[in-house]
């Protein structure tokens, strides 16, 4: 079975990326968490997906912009927002992927090198959004594991839907992630999956918005899915 990854958290329950959230996904058999990591304005890490406040509170204040104190008094549908160091000790025993934000993701690895548990490396699985930005990380994290970026994901998705050999787009340390369709054609199969495995890549459905896509995940042999919904058999 894939190894599900729930996607801030179980969202129909609670605030994404809330303490609510990730309870409710540990509830749901999650054995691993999606999360976004930023920067306040004196070093803390706070989850939240985007820099601003203004999608889940109307407020168009930036994070950056905010002390840990003022971010400790928001509530989000009565939810406050959850700090790493919080979240970290409240999930100890389960799977990370961290989403390391631009702009500050290297200062963001900085700080998180500080207050991170020693096992972080072994726990967590990055996203970064720039080669700056991975190689920052890295140097904070040395052996830490990365997903691929964008453009990596892109040429290699491409080039098995179109079954050329993939070559050297293919590197045996990464996970690359694979959406359900591609102009209409899926890539949920059994061959795209097996043409990554062949050369020692794993591959992570990214959102799959059915039961149905994630039981075809499921059957191309995917090593981890990636969801806003629940495990599904």
């Amino acid at each position: 079975m894939p190894l599900w990854i729930s996607h801030r958290g179980l969202t129909e329950a609670a605030p994404e990326n809330s303490a609510a959230a990730f309870d409710a996904s540990v509830s749901a058999g999650f054995s691993a968490l999606e999360t976004d990591l930023r920067l306040t304005r004196d070093g803390r890490i706070v989850l939240a997906h985007d820099p601003d406040l203004t999608r889940l509170l109307g407020d168009p204040r930036r994070l950056r912009d905010l002390e840990s104190t003022q971010v400790a008094g928001l509530r989000i549908r009565g939810q406050p927002l959850l700090f790493f160091e919080d979240f970290a000790a409240r999930y100890a025993g389960l799977r990370w992927t961290l989403d390391m934000k631009p702009p500050e993701a290297a200062e963001t690895a900085e700080v998180l090198a500080r207050v991170a548990p020693k096992d972080l490396v072994e726990r967590a699985t990055f996203l970064a959004w720039t080669p700056a930005h991975e190689a920052a990380i890295a140097r904070c994290f040395p052996g830490a594991r990365f997903y691929a970026q964008e453009p990596e994901c892109r040429r290699a998705g491409t080039a098995a839907l179109l079954t050329f050999g993939l070559g050297g787009d293919i590197r045996a340390d990464r996970t690359y992630a694979l959406t359900a369709r591609f102009r209409g054609l899926s890539l949920f199969r059994p061959s795209i999956v097996a043409r990554y495995h062949r050369r020692g890549a794993r591959v992570i459905a990214f959102l799959p918005e059915t039961d149905d896509e994630a039981r075809a995940a499921i059957a191309a042999g995917f090593d981890e899915i990636l969801t806003n919904g629940r495990i599904v058999g």
